[in-house]
């Protein structure tokens, strides 16, 4: 399965990046529309992503003053030609993301 994989380093602590990360995604439908849901682990601050034909997680690590932000995703082979738009979309929707 090909990987997508988007990291962005995000200032703020690992806490309030993680309560933006997950405001922010919980508050989109883009998943949903595509039979996607996502399960929040906040003591490990990330989430797991499971869809129909691909799976993926989301990770928050860091310390008080900086954090990365972690998306990867696995993809069928059937969506191999739009590995590249994923990834645009992913990194799109992370820029997004405030603290």
């Amino acid at each position: 399965m090909p990987k997508v994989q988007v990291e962005q380093e995000v200032k703020g602590s690992s806490e309030k990046v993680y309560a933006a990360v997950k405001e922010y995604m919980s508050g989109r439908d883009t998943l949903k529309k595509i039979g996607a849901e996502i399960e929040w682990k906040d003591k490990a601050k990330c989430a797991v992503i499971s869809g129909a034909n691909f799976e993926g997680e989301i990770t928050v690590e860091g310390d008080s003053k900086k954090a990365l932000v972690c998306i990867s995703i696995d993809l069928p082979l059937l969506l191999t030609p739009f590995k590249n738009k994923v990834k645009e979309e992913l990194e799109k929707h992370l820029s997004r993301v405030k603290v």
